[in-house]
Formats: C-alpha cells, sequence, structure tokens
C-alpha cells in the first residue's frame, strides 16, 4: 500500500509518525509547497506524478482553504481519502466531494478523531442507554491558548482561508454535541474579535436547543494564558457524566455517593506519551480503518456526507455572528411579569 500526504506541517508531520509505522504501508510520498527535509521513511513528489506511483490512500493536511482542489484531484484519480478538519469550507465543495466520491466509490473522511476516543463513546453509550435518565443540559467548555505566532503563517484566524476559534478548535466540541445529542433545531451565538491578532472571532459562546428537547451550551476561546482541559457536563435526571481532559480523553461519572473517573473508559497520558495539541489517540483507530480494505464504512460516521451537516451548522453560526441577527437587550428600568398579581 502506498500513500501520499499533502501538506507536511504540524498535521502532516503527526499523521507521518503515525503511518510509518504501519507494516502494510510501503510508500509513503510527500506533497509540500516548499522543499523539506530528504529521509529515508518518504519522498517528496509533485502533485502531477502521484499517476505513476499506484498510490490507493491520501491524507489532505493543508491550510483549510486549499482542501477543496487537493481532495477533487485525488478522487478523480481514484484515491482514497482522509482530510483534516474542517474538511472543505464551502457548503457546494462539500456537495461536489460527496458526489465524486460516491461515484467512484471511494472513501473520503473527516478527522474527526475525538469520535473514537474511549471516553466520548461510553458517554454517547450512557446517554443512549439512559443510564442518567432524562437530559437535563449539557455544558461544553474549551480554554485553549493560541499567540500571535500561531497566526503568523497568513491563512489561520481569516474566515477566507480558515475561521475562527470555531472552525479550528471548538469544531470538535460542536462536532461531539451533534454526533452525542442530536441535530439543532435553534440556537444563539455571541462572539468577540480581538482585531490586532486575527480577523475572525476568537471567542465564542452559543446556546443550542437540539431535536429532542435537550438544551446545550458551547463556550470556547484561545485567549488563555495557556491550554486548559476541554469538557463536556452532562446533567441527567438520575445522575451526572463529565467528560474532560485536553483530548476528552476521560470520563468520569456519579454514583449515589462519589464522583468516580473510569479508568476502563479513560485514557491516561503521561508527559512523554501525551496527546499532541489535544489531538489525542484517536487518529490512530481512524487510521487503522481508513486504511483497512475491507473497512468500507467508519465505525463512528466520520464520512464527509455524514459531516455536511456540521458545516451547515458553521455557515448559519457565522451567518448570525456576522449578520448580527441575535439581538442583546439592554438593562431597562421596566418591570416583567414576576411577581405580577394578576
Amino acid at each position: 500500500m502506498n500513500i501520499v500526504i499533502v501538506g507536511f506541517g504540524t498535521a502532516g508531520k503527526f499523521y507521518f509518525q503515525l503511518i510509518k509505522k504501519i507494516k502494510k504501508v510501503k510508500k509513503i510520498y510527500i506533497i509540500n509547497d516548499t522543499k523539506i527535509q530528504k529521509n529515508s521513511h518518504y519522498q517528496q513528489i509533485n502533485l502531477k506524478d502521484i499517476v505513476n506511483k499506484n498510490i490507493s490512500h491520501g491524507i489532505i493536511a493543508t491550510p483549510s482553504n486549499v482542501h477543496f482542489e487537493f481532495a477533487k484531484y485525488l478522487l478523480n484519480k481514484k484515491v482514497n481519502l482522509l482530510i483534516e478538519k474542517p474538511f472543505v469550507l464551502r457548503i457546494s465543495h462539500a456537495k461536489e466531494l460527496i458526489k465524486i466520491s460516491k461515484k467512484k466509490k471511494l472513501k473520503c473522511w473527516t478527522a474527526l478523531q475525538n469520535r473514537y476516543n474511549f471516553a466520548l463513546k461510553e458517554l454517547k453509550r450512557t446517554i443512549d442507554k439512559k443510564k442518567i435518565g432524562e437530559i437535563k443540559i449539557v455544558d461544553c467548555t474549551m480554554f485553549w491558548s493560541r499567540d500571535k505566532k500561531y497566526y503568523s503563517n497568513g491563512w489561520r484566524g481569516s474566515y477566507k482561508t480558515d475561521g475562527g476559534v470555531l472552525t479550528n478548535q471548538a469544531i470538535h466540541l460542536l462536532d461531539a454535541l451533534i454526533f452525542i445529542f442530536g441535530k439543532i433545531v435553534k440556537f444563539q451565538v455571541m462572539a468577540d474579535f480581538n482585531k490586532k491578532k486575527l480577523e475572525a472571532e476568537d471567542l465564542l459562546m452559543i446556546n443550542f436547543k437540539h431535536k429532542k428537547n435537550i438544551f446545550s451550551s458551547l463556550k470556547a476561546t484561545t485567549r488563555a494564558d495557556k491550554d486548559y482541559r476541554s469538557a463536556i457536563d452532562v446533567i441527567g435526571s438520575k445522575s451526572r457524566c463529565l467528560v474532560t481532559g485536553l483530548s476528552l480523553n476521560l470520563f468520569s461519572y456519579w454514583s449515589k455517593t462519589n464522583f468516580i473517573r473510569s479508568k476502563k473508559f479513560s485514557e491516561i497520558f503521561s508527559n512523554k506519551k501525551g496527546p499532541v495539541s489535544g489531538m489525542g489517540n484517536g487518529h490512530k483507530k481512524i487510521l487503522s480503518e481508513f486504511l483497512d480494505k475491507k473497512c468500507n464504512k467508519s465505525t463512528s460516521s466520520i464520512e464527509i456526507e455524514n459531516n455536511l451537516y456540521i458545516l451547515k451548522v458553521i455557515h448559519s453560526i457565522y451567518n448570525s455572528i456576522l449578520n448580527k441577527k441575535n439581538e442583546f437587550h439592554k438593562i431597562k428600568d421596566k418591570e416583567s411579569i414576576l411577581g405580577k398579581n394578576e
């Protein structure tokens, strides 16, 4: 099996380190816009060279705004694809890739690795089996740090080429909310901008109402002084569940008397073996399925046709933010229905 990695930045190098350990991968090719250091484990090639390399699988880890053009080209060359999030920026582009991949019967998956975490899977199982009863409220938080250097590459933090905290970091929490609690009926959003650092939002607060009459909230920022843990806190009529950790890798629950961290459904990382920037271990599980020729369907629904909905939600949120459709009310000296004796 021969693989091509398109883009050799942080994500591309991360994938390379995982793939080079997989025995059935014979050759790894790299496509990058600049020349990279020579290595006995890979060969740098141009995009047009893939025709003669017998490449069956590809990973796209480029800046977000060029995902589509690479994906379209590779799918038309009959290459199965795993695309870093967000898989594309435009809804129309997503629909085009879905059409091509279905026509050519190729895998075209999105790297939403948290769906493969033990903790998140156990949370979904617990809720689906109604172990904590009727869901009363869900609270998601992600407080991370991204400095000026992170945004200095010219494409991060721009709506034209990447988006803000929603598309680049909080997309994993948004994905988890939809994956576990279902589609969204309506939402309300508040965002803030640090114009000295980037164009797009770096602070976001959203309230959602899901189809099953479940209410959730998402709060995310990259303004923190360091990366603190992310969390999904679920309150039910019988109990409470909490998924925490940089990679949403720790599962805890309330017993009748104590709050217990489950060793069985948590992945504990040491400093030496910990997740890279919150990436966790999910990519290994995705790659295992993606490179398995007998596996035509992912176990966690990461095919792009299943995730077109997430892109629609993102566009709806951005339309609301940029068009200022959500009203914010001033405090007034005017009584409401509270305490009214009628």
